[in-house]
């Protein structure tokens, strides 16, 4: 989220709550389209859902490597690419 704030505001956990449940949809899709879970209502879009959280992800790259903040430059940014290059991958061979 920055790396703003020390404590964050009201308004900025509830975009952290909502970021985790949007994290938890993707870990879904990606064990889906990875055949590591069967769950017949998401078979027919999980390797499109997974191309979109691999452009998002890389999207996410840039924009971390674009913040103030330095521990956010050197973790999220390297984070974001490994994901984006697995949520890729996952969709490739799915």
């Amino acid at each position: 989220m920055g790396g703003k704030y020390k404590v964050m505001p009201k308004q900025m956990r509830v975009a952290c709550a909502i970021s985790v449940l949007i994290q938890l949809v993707a870990i879904m899709f990606i064990l889906q389209a990875g055949n590591v879970i069967s769950i017949d209502a998401l078979e027919t879009s999980a390797k499109g859902v997974c191309y979109f959280f691999a452009f998002y992800l890389i999207v996410n790259t840039f924009m971390n490597a674009l913040s103030k903040s330095k521990k956010e430059k050197l973790v999220m940014t390297p984070l974001a690419f490994l994901t984006a290059i697995c949520f890729l991958i996952t969709a490739m061979n799915g």
